[in-house]
Protein backbone atom coordinates (compact mmCIF):
# COMPACT_ATOMS: atom_id res chain seq x y z
CA UNK A 1 0.00 0.00 0.00
CA UNK A 2 1.55 3.37 -1.26
CA UNK A 3 1.02 6.24 2.00
CA UNK A 4 3.23 8.67 1.03
CA UNK A 5 6.66 9.87 -1.34
CA UNK A 6 9.32 8.36 -0.33
CA UNK A 7 12.74 10.30 0.50
CA UNK A 8 16.16 9.49 1.72
CA UNK A 9 18.26 11.63 4.44
CA UNK A 10 22.03 11.14 3.94
CA UNK A 11 24.58 11.41 6.56
CA UNK A 12 28.01 10.62 5.07
CA UNK A 13 27.47 7.72 3.02
CA UNK A 14 24.53 6.53 5.47
CA UNK A 15 21.46 6.60 3.83
CA UNK A 16 17.69 6.47 5.88
CA UNK A 17 14.85 6.18 3.56
CA UNK A 18 11.19 7.21 4.83
CA UNK A 19 7.66 8.29 4.00
CA UNK A 20 6.24 11.51 3.84
CA UNK A 21 2.69 11.42 4.44
CA UNK A 22 -0.19 13.74 4.91
CA UNK A 23 -0.23 14.01 8.63
CA UNK A 24 -3.42 16.58 8.82
CA UNK A 25 -5.65 13.96 6.53
CA UNK A 26 -4.52 10.96 8.43
CA UNK A 27 -5.02 12.39 12.01
CA UNK A 28 -8.25 13.57 11.31
CA UNK A 29 -9.60 10.71 10.67
CA UNK A 30 -12.86 9.58 12.22
CA UNK A 31 -14.79 6.51 12.63
CA UNK A 32 -18.55 5.69 14.36
CA UNK A 33 -18.32 3.42 16.85
CA UNK A 34 -20.66 1.84 18.79
CA UNK A 35 -20.26 2.03 22.54
CA UNK A 36 -20.54 -0.59 25.46
CA UNK A 37 -23.99 0.80 25.99
CA UNK A 38 -25.01 0.24 22.49
CA UNK A 39 -24.89 3.96 21.97
CA UNK A 40 -23.16 5.19 18.80
CA UNK A 41 -20.63 8.09 18.72
CA UNK A 42 -17.94 9.51 16.45
CA UNK A 43 -14.17 8.65 16.89
CA UNK A 44 -11.23 10.53 16.28
CA UNK A 45 -9.08 7.67 15.76
CA UNK A 46 -6.45 8.99 13.44
CA UNK A 47 -5.31 11.08 16.96
CA UNK A 48 -3.74 7.78 17.72
CA UNK A 49 -1.30 8.67 14.99
CA UNK A 50 0.29 11.74 16.69
CA UNK A 51 2.37 9.43 18.50
CA UNK A 52 3.45 7.53 15.39
CA UNK A 53 4.55 10.84 13.53
CA UNK A 54 6.29 11.90 16.88
CA UNK A 55 8.06 8.61 16.33
CA UNK A 56 9.09 9.35 13.09
CA UNK A 57 10.15 12.86 13.66
CA UNK A 58 12.39 11.52 16.82
CA UNK A 59 13.98 8.68 14.14
CA UNK A 60 15.10 10.76 11.44
CA UNK A 61 16.65 13.82 14.13
CA UNK A 62 18.21 10.48 15.97
CA UNK A 63 19.66 9.37 12.59
CA UNK A 64 20.85 12.91 11.57
CA UNK A 65 22.60 13.89 15.35
CA UNK A 66 23.74 10.65 15.98
CA UNK A 67 25.10 9.96 12.72
CA UNK A 68 27.02 13.50 12.88
CA UNK A 69 27.98 12.31 15.72
CA UNK A 70 30.01 9.34 14.90
CA UNK A 71 31.14 11.44 11.36
CA UNK A 72 33.29 13.91 13.75
CA UNK A 73 34.58 10.82 16.20
CA UNK A 74 35.58 9.13 13.03
CA UNK A 75 37.05 12.29 11.63
CA UNK A 76 39.56 13.03 14.80
CA UNK A 77 42.75 12.85 14.24
CA UNK A 78 43.39 12.38 18.04
CA UNK A 79 41.69 9.14 17.67
CA UNK A 80 43.50 5.49 17.36
CA UNK A 81 40.59 2.90 15.55
CA UNK A 82 39.86 1.60 19.44
CA UNK A 83 39.05 4.32 20.40
CA UNK A 84 36.36 5.60 17.40
CA UNK A 85 35.19 2.31 17.89
CA UNK A 86 34.27 2.83 21.11
CA UNK A 87 32.81 6.10 20.86
CA UNK A 88 30.61 5.63 17.98
CA UNK A 89 29.62 2.58 19.83
CA UNK A 90 28.66 5.04 22.83
CA UNK A 91 26.46 6.92 19.94
CA UNK A 92 24.82 3.86 18.80
CA UNK A 93 23.98 3.02 22.67
CA UNK A 94 22.13 6.44 22.73
CA UNK A 95 19.75 5.63 20.06
CA UNK A 96 17.74 2.98 22.38
CA UNK A 97 16.73 5.87 25.04
CA UNK A 98 16.42 8.21 22.45
CA UNK A 99 13.54 6.13 20.80
CA UNK A 100 12.29 3.92 22.71
CA UNK A 101 9.60 5.89 24.92
CA UNK A 102 8.15 7.35 21.73
CA UNK A 103 8.31 3.18 20.33
CA UNK A 104 6.32 2.19 23.73
CA UNK A 105 3.84 5.57 22.94
CA UNK A 106 3.04 4.75 19.57
CA UNK A 107 2.39 0.79 20.78
CA UNK A 108 0.07 2.15 23.67
CA UNK A 109 -1.68 3.79 20.61
CA UNK A 110 -2.08 1.11 18.66
CA UNK A 111 -3.49 -1.03 21.36
CA UNK A 112 -6.25 1.22 21.80
CA UNK A 113 -6.80 1.48 18.25
CA UNK A 114 -6.67 -2.59 17.81
CA UNK A 115 -9.31 -2.89 20.73
CA UNK A 116 -11.85 0.10 20.30
CA UNK A 117 -12.40 -1.22 16.89
CA UNK A 118 -12.78 -4.63 17.62
CA UNK A 119 -15.37 -3.76 20.05
CA UNK A 120 -16.70 -0.73 18.33
CA UNK A 121 -17.28 -1.83 14.91
CA UNK A 122 -19.82 -3.69 15.23
CA UNK A 123 -22.31 -5.76 12.34
CA UNK A 124 -25.71 -4.54 13.84
CA UNK A 125 -26.87 -2.25 16.50
CA UNK A 126 -29.12 -3.70 19.50
CA UNK A 127 -32.53 -2.75 19.16
CA UNK A 128 -33.91 -0.42 21.87
CA UNK A 129 -35.41 -1.88 25.06
CA UNK A 130 -39.11 -0.25 23.96
CA UNK A 131 -39.06 -1.54 20.46
CA UNK A 132 -41.19 -4.54 21.38
CA UNK A 133 -42.30 -4.82 17.60
CA UNK A 134 -38.84 -5.37 16.50
CA UNK A 135 -37.61 -7.55 18.95
CA UNK A 136 -41.16 -9.79 17.85
CA UNK A 137 -39.82 -9.55 14.04
CA UNK A 138 -36.21 -10.44 15.51
CA UNK A 139 -37.69 -13.89 17.11
CA UNK A 140 -40.13 -14.31 14.18
CA UNK A 141 -36.76 -15.05 11.89
CA UNK A 142 -34.72 -16.43 13.98
CA UNK A 143 -37.24 -19.38 14.23
CA UNK A 144 -37.57 -19.36 10.33
CA UNK A 145 -33.68 -19.93 10.14
CA UNK A 146 -33.96 -22.24 12.67
CA UNK A 147 -36.73 -24.65 10.97
CA UNK A 148 -34.87 -24.66 8.26
CA UNK A 149 -33.06 -28.09 6.90
CA UNK A 150 -29.38 -27.77 7.19
CA UNK A 151 -28.68 -27.35 3.66
CA UNK A 152 -30.94 -24.59 3.46
CA UNK A 153 -29.51 -23.19 6.90
CA UNK A 154 -26.15 -23.24 4.87
CA UNK A 155 -27.31 -21.54 2.03
CA UNK A 156 -28.75 -19.34 3.76
CA UNK A 157 -25.46 -18.12 5.81
CA UNK A 158 -23.56 -18.63 1.93
CA UNK A 159 -25.92 -15.80 0.73
CA UNK A 160 -25.98 -14.07 3.59
CA UNK A 161 -22.16 -13.72 3.50
CA UNK A 162 -22.58 -12.50 -0.01
CA UNK A 163 -24.86 -9.29 1.01
CA UNK A 164 -28.44 -10.79 1.02
CA UNK A 165 -30.83 -11.06 3.89
CA UNK A 166 -29.82 -8.03 5.92
CA UNK A 167 -32.74 -8.35 8.08
CA UNK A 168 -32.31 -12.15 8.81
CA UNK A 169 -28.21 -11.44 9.47
CA UNK A 170 -29.26 -8.72 12.08
CA UNK A 171 -31.96 -10.72 13.99
CA UNK A 172 -29.57 -13.92 14.15
CA UNK A 173 -26.49 -11.40 15.33
CA UNK A 174 -28.78 -10.02 17.81
CA UNK A 175 -29.07 -12.88 20.14
CA UNK A 176 -27.41 -16.16 20.44
CA UNK A 177 -26.64 -18.18 17.24
CA UNK A 178 -27.89 -21.51 18.78
CA UNK A 179 -31.56 -20.08 19.18
CA UNK A 180 -31.14 -19.68 14.99
CA UNK A 181 -29.61 -22.79 14.89
CA UNK A 182 -26.22 -21.88 14.04
CA UNK A 183 -22.66 -22.38 15.41
CA UNK A 184 -20.99 -19.41 16.89
CA UNK A 185 -18.41 -19.73 13.73
CA UNK A 186 -20.86 -19.20 11.49
CA UNK A 187 -22.29 -16.38 13.27
CA UNK A 188 -18.95 -14.70 13.47
CA UNK A 189 -18.47 -15.06 9.64
CA UNK A 190 -22.05 -13.49 9.32
CA UNK A 191 -20.21 -10.76 11.66
CA UNK A 192 -17.42 -10.11 9.76
CA UNK A 193 -19.18 -10.03 6.44
CA UNK A 194 -21.70 -7.93 7.65
CA UNK A 195 -18.98 -5.45 8.91
CA UNK A 196 -16.55 -5.95 5.39
CA UNK A 197 -19.60 -4.40 3.86
CA UNK A 198 -20.72 -1.99 5.66
CA UNK A 199 -17.39 -0.77 6.82
CA UNK A 200 -15.45 -1.24 3.78
CA UNK A 201 -14.15 2.42 3.76
CA UNK A 202 -13.04 2.31 7.42
CA UNK A 203 -11.32 -1.19 6.89
CA UNK A 204 -9.34 0.92 4.00
CA UNK A 205 -8.37 3.70 6.16
CA UNK A 206 -7.54 1.34 9.00
CA UNK A 207 -5.26 -0.37 6.52
CA UNK A 208 -3.50 2.92 5.79
CA UNK A 209 -3.26 3.49 9.63
CA UNK A 210 -1.29 0.01 10.50
CA UNK A 211 0.68 0.36 7.15
CA UNK A 212 1.60 3.76 8.13
CA UNK A 213 2.79 2.47 11.11
CA UNK A 214 5.09 -0.52 9.82
CA UNK A 215 6.64 2.14 7.79
CA UNK A 216 7.39 3.96 10.73
CA UNK A 217 8.76 1.28 12.49
CA UNK A 218 10.70 0.04 10.12
CA UNK A 219 12.12 3.61 9.63
CA UNK A 220 13.67 3.44 13.37
CA UNK A 221 15.01 0.18 12.96
CA UNK A 222 16.82 1.50 9.86
CA UNK A 223 17.83 4.51 11.45
CA UNK A 224 19.94 2.10 14.13
CA UNK A 225 20.80 -0.35 11.61
CA UNK A 226 22.33 2.30 9.29
CA UNK A 227 24.27 3.98 12.07
CA UNK A 228 25.01 0.82 13.09
CA UNK A 229 26.83 0.39 10.05
CA UNK A 230 28.75 3.27 10.55
CA UNK A 231 30.68 1.87 13.25
CA UNK A 232 33.31 -0.90 12.93
CA UNK A 233 32.66 -4.23 14.78
CA UNK A 234 28.64 -3.31 15.64
CA UNK A 235 26.82 -6.21 13.87
CA UNK A 236 25.98 -6.89 17.38
CA UNK A 237 23.89 -4.02 17.48
CA UNK A 238 22.19 -4.55 14.08
CA UNK A 239 19.94 -7.65 15.53
CA UNK A 240 18.55 -5.64 17.79
CA UNK A 241 17.24 -2.79 15.76
CA UNK A 242 16.16 -5.02 13.10
CA UNK A 243 13.81 -7.01 15.93
CA UNK A 244 11.84 -3.23 16.24
CA UNK A 245 10.15 -3.90 12.79
CA UNK A 246 8.13 -6.64 14.70
CA UNK A 247 5.47 -4.56 16.28
CA UNK A 248 3.28 -4.65 19.00
CA UNK A 249 0.27 -5.91 20.63
CA UNK A 250 -1.69 -3.83 19.19
CA UNK A 251 -0.16 -3.96 15.70
CA UNK A 252 -1.00 -7.71 15.42
CA UNK A 253 -4.16 -7.74 17.08
CA UNK A 254 -5.32 -5.13 14.38
CA UNK A 255 -3.29 -6.82 11.45
CA UNK A 256 -5.03 -10.31 12.58
CA UNK A 257 -8.74 -8.56 13.06
CA UNK A 258 -8.54 -7.14 9.45
CA UNK A 259 -6.99 -10.78 7.89
CA UNK A 260 -10.40 -11.87 9.06
CA UNK A 261 -12.47 -9.46 7.18
CA UNK A 262 -13.68 -11.41 4.35
CA UNK A 263 -12.85 -10.27 0.80
CA UNK A 264 -16.07 -9.87 -1.84
CA UNK A 265 -14.74 -13.09 -3.06
CA UNK A 266 -14.40 -14.97 -0.35
CA UNK A 267 -17.62 -13.77 1.23
CA UNK A 268 -19.51 -15.87 -2.06
CA UNK A 269 -17.53 -18.99 -0.99
CA UNK A 270 -19.21 -22.42 -0.54
CA UNK A 271 -20.16 -22.86 3.19
CA UNK A 272 -19.00 -25.37 4.92
CA UNK A 273 -20.23 -28.34 7.66
CA UNK A 274 -19.74 -26.20 10.27
CA UNK A 275 -22.41 -23.24 9.85
CA UNK A 276 -25.02 -25.68 11.02
CA UNK A 277 -25.25 -26.25 14.82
Amino acid sequence: MKIGKRSVLKVGLANLHYSEYEHSQVEARTFNIQRPDGTKGTWQAGGLLKSVRHLQGLSLEAFKDFGEEILSIRENKDLNAAAIERKGKEQIDGIIPALMPAMEKAAKDMLTLAQTVASGFAAVTPRASSDVVGFLADQELRAIVRGLKPEERQRLVAEARAGSHPDVVEAVLRANPMLSGLSPEAADSLSRAGIAASRAEDIEGLKQMLAIYDDVLATASNAGVALSGMVANSNGYTGRFEKWRSGCEGSEALREWLAKMPTRTSAKAAPDQSEAA
